[in-house]
């Protein structure tokens, strides 16, 4: 069809139905009226992906169903914006089994035909995809009030940026859809010559399974969504048991880096570091019915699932301690029968003795040649014995001079989250909340799998050749089989680096060096400082729940909270009353609890799990709002009818110009770079290099 004509019909149907209807899917389909028809907008049924990646070669297979709710059939346009900076060698598409012929238009035909798309139907949103590639093809016939299958495959060539290797598949598009989809999966398995380390995606949750030092799968499959960014997957080559992997950004104002350490696949036994451990079993009156049943399955799992060289044992208590041994057993056959008969025996009365509990178990695990963990339990606060958290904290401080790390559980509401949050963060461990109707035998028995088998610990970095500053974690944590260990911060300075880690293996000392002879520059690494910053607020309001409010550490999460759109008890004002009921940290249980500074209940509950979910985060913070829109490293707020950049000064010049305007399409030439702003809309204010541009329909 000729590109006149399609324009032609493009304009008259975008006179009645908006154009943001009819984008479907990874790619969009522009339906074909006739003159005077209205066709109602299309709909996905499903979309699936499959992407298979031997040694940087990457082939995508794309499956999805298009809905037309028309009762004719009716033609249309399919466009697909390819993936940024990649080499395409093949692409075939195929309408049931027939393969339809279509074309790739280069940048340049591609920058044309997105920009008279933009002048015609008045929609700013294919700005998005302005200095990609294009493929093109005609769709047709798509039966009336039926579906049309489209499959599409083609293959592409990675870029690895030092020993990393960027896969994108561009699922963005998405966010135009009318409707949710019913399903959407992606499916990537990666295959390589070289051992893999670390596997990472900044833009989706994702299950990541190793099945070999050098095969490894990623999935993301949700349902009823409507995605609204595209997705991208990192992965890096292991130089050693380690696998050290480093990205930086380097900012208008600051700099910002990523260190990776994720141990390599393990089998044999023997690399698994020998560990001690103690189990705390809360099994005071409170913990009676379904919670200590759950429990005690919990632990029972984690009895079984010792490893053969570990040692253990266990504490439960209520008013007193109940020790099933004094000293730490080997985790043979016959102990581990015993434990589960002494689990079997606990039944929940009396009060909570915490401080004696947690005391005695820093008495059983002394071993200082290998590592201590300790697993506590609890549902509530203390009652019996020492009940002062000071002075709870205090008597922990002393009595740990192994530093053992302690894992702690909070069951329900009615728990000190205070102390509880206290205790981990002061003796190297994480807390874990588990609501009143969530399975607590799942959640422990899943944590337990994650910190089960350590492969490295007691470990420290060092960095040669930048300075590095506000790093977090503040305290790194123990490698475990499986584990994937990022800490980010920022730094100054410009390279070349040097970086070596250090650690116990055992009772033996081991150390890893990553060297890079220079910083690197690729842009796509820009989500990192909105990660840092999401890590940061996570500290940031820690300190203020812990130890109480400063000004300037107040002042630092609104600012943190404005620039980059993260919702804090002090930022919720980003979001709608609607918007703000859905969110942990600001709903309003939580916000009353905060501001009341309580430390149990259902609020203060909601706080801490938030808080630890920021400190933890391994993905940039991005809030679902009618109010916020986050592109690339920018986040704009709608104000008065009107998109504003997060970091618009004042008093920076600004530049007003009309959308659509001849001179917006100048602006967008000399700097093809906004354009990817610009499609947040029709009215907006963007910052960019000294200068704001004011863009108004």
């Amino acid at each position: 069809m000729r590109v006149k004509q399609f324009f032609l019909w493009a304009f008259l149907f975008s006179v009645i139905i908006p154009f943001s209807a009819y984008l479907f899917a990874d790619g969009f389909i522009i339906p074909q009226p006739r003159p005077g028809e209205i066709i109602p907008p299309l709909t996905v049924k499903f979309h699936r992906v499959e992407v298979e990646i031997k040694n940087q070669v990457a082939r995508t297979s794309i499956d999805q169903v298009f809905i037309n709710n028309h009762h004719k059939e009716i033609e249309g346009i399919f466009i697909f914006p390819l993936p940024e900076k990649v080499a395409i060698s093949e692409f075939s598409m195929y309408i049931g089994e027939k393969e339809v012929k279509g074309e790739i238009l280069d940048r340049d035909e591609a920058r044309r035909l997105y920009e008279e798309i933009v002048r015609k139907l008045k929609d700013p949103a294919l700005l998005e995809y302005m200095g990609r590639n294009l493929f093109r093809a005609r769709v047709y016939p798509i039966p009336a009030n039926g579906e049309k299958r489209i499959k599409l495959s083609y293959t592409e060539i990675l870029k690895a940026e030092g020993e990393i290797i960027r896969f994108v598949y561009p699922l963005n598009t998405e966010r135009f859809s009318l409707k949710p989809i019913e399903e959407v999966t992606i499916s990537v398995r990666i295959k390589s010559q070289v051992p893999l380390a670390n596997i990472y995606s900044p833009s989706h949750k994702v299950s990541v399974r190793k099945t070999g030092d050098k095969e490894a799968t990623v999935s993301y499959e949700e349902t009823n969504v409507k995605p609204e960014k595209d997705f991208i997957l990192y992965y890096s080559l292991a130089s050693d048991d380690v696998g050290l992997s480093f990205m930086n950004w380097k900012g208008p104002e600051e700099n910002y880096y990523m260190l990776f350490a994720s141990p390599r696949y393990v089998s044999p036994k023997e690399k698994i570091i020998k560990k001690n451990l103690c189990f705390v079993l809360d099994s005071s009156g409170s913990m009676s019915g379904k919670k200590i049943n759950q429990a005690k399955e919990a632990v029972r799992f984690m009895i079984r699932n010792l490893n053969k060289d570990d040692r253990f044992s266990i504490i439960d208590f209520d008013d007193g301690v109940n020790v099933f041994t004094p000293k730490m057993l080997p985790a043979d056959a016959e102990n581990k029968k015993e434990a589960i008969k002494f689990v079997d025996d606990i039944e929940a009365s009396g009060g909570t003795n915490i401080h004696d509990a947690l005391l005695r178990a820093l008495e059983i695990v002394k071993i200082e040649s290998l590592p201590n963990y300790i697993l506590f339990l609890t549902d509530g606060l203390p009652t019996v014995g020492i009940t002062d958290t000071a002075s709870i904290l205090n008597d922990i401080r002393k009595a740990n001079v192994n530093k053992s790390r302690m894992f702690v559980f909070g069951v329900g509401n009615d728990v000190n989250t205070e102390l509880l949050d206290r205790i981990s963060l002061e003796n190297r461990g994480t807390s874990v909340y588990v609501g009143e109707n969530e399975n607590l035998e799942v959640a422990i028995s899943s944590y337990y799998e994650k910190i089960s088998t350590p492969v490295l610990s007691d470990l420290h970095i060092d960095f040669e050749g930048i300075k590095i500053r506000d790093s977090y974690p503040r305290i790194l944590p123990d490698l475990f089989k499986g584990s994937q260990m990022i800490l980010i911060g920022k730094y100054t300075e410009e390279g070349p680096i040097k970086v070596t880690l250090t650690g116990k293996v055992g009772e033996k000392k081991k150390t890893f060096t990553l060297v890079q002879k220079e910083l690197g520059r690729d842009e796509s690494f820009n989500f990192i400082p909105r990660l840092w910053a999401t890590r940061r607020v996570g500290y940031l309001l820690e300190e203020i729940r812990l130890h109480g409010e400063k000004k300037e550490l107040v002042d630092e999460v609104k600012a943190l909270g404005l620039k980059y759109g993260i919702i804090t008890p002090y930022t919720s004002f980003l979001v709608t009353e609607k918007e703000r009921k859905s969110m942990d940290i600001v709903s309003p249980e939580a916000a009353d609890a905060f501001r009341a500074k309580k430390i149990t209940g259902e609020g203060a509950v909601k706080i801490a799990r938030a808080t630890q979910m920021l400190k933890g985060e391994t993905q940039p913070m991005l809030v679902i709002s009618q109010n916020i829109q986050y592109k690339y490293d920018k986040t704009f707020y709608l104000k008065d009818g009107l998109w504003v950049d997060s970091v618009y000064d004042e008093e920076l010049p600004l530049k007003e110009i009309r959308f659509n305007s001849d001179e917006y399409f100048e602006l967008l030439c000399k700097k093809p770079d906004l354009a990817r702003y610009l499609s947040v809309g029709k009215n907006i204010i963007v910052s960019h290099k000294g200068i704001s541009y004011k863009i108004i329909e």
